[in-house]
């Protein structure tokens, strides 16, 4: 991976998410701070349960009075949790009227099904992409990596969908790695 892509971004992250919450994601960020000095974070989560990073180098603490929790259906995230730490974490990625944002991607650990649904409410969809999908890499025989798209609950993807998610995986590739022309290829 190209770690310079990395180190000039500004991540917001829902320090609130996943099974374990601040116990896991704080020690996390201190960490990819420490590893990433061009970096800076925007954590995300309860007033309370961010105050151990005060002074933290490089990070900007925005405060979150809910949380979406790892069981809550994906209409209580985007309907009733308005002020959870998940939805104003992806809200930094979002530009605003001058068109920035105060964050480049966002990061969590939570409940995927509501991220997925509040990103796709607060950010939209480029023209020409119909839905999100989720990225990770996985081990290949070459000691390398291979980075494989819509590993989410997409059990309906049309043909269209196929090719959006290759276009996506292949600009996201070419992105991290430099790669001018990734090759792609379909899991079934």
């Amino acid at each position: 991976m190209n770690i310079a892509v990395l180190e000039r971004v500004t991540l917001a992250v829902d320090c609130m998410g996943g099974d374990h919450g601040p116990s896991v994601t704080l020690p996390a960020c201190r960490a990819f701070l420490d590893a990433h000095p061009e970096a800076h974070l925007i954590l995300v989560g309860k007033a309370e349960a961010l105050t151990a990073t005060l002074g933290w180098p490089r990070c900007t603490v925005v405060t979150a009075s809910e949380v979406v929790e790892m069981d809550d259906p994906v209409e209580v995230a985007l309907r009733r949790k308005k002020d959870s730490s998940l939805r104003i974490a992806v809200s930094q990625v979002k530009a605003g009227e001058d068109g920035r944002s105060a964050a480049q991607a966002c990061v969590s650990a939570g409940n995927t099904g509501a991220l997925m649904a509040v990103s796709r409410y607060v950010l939209k969809t480029l023209e020409g992409i119909d839905r999100p999908a989720i990225a990770s890499v996985m081990p290949n025989e070459r000691d390398g990596y291979t980075t494989v798209l819509d590993l989410g609950a997409n059990v309906d993807c049309s043909a269209d969908h196929l090719l959006q998610f290759a276009v996506m995986g292949s600009a996201l590739v070419a992105a991290v790695e430099g790669k001018d022309n990734p090759s792609v290829g379909l899991l079934n």
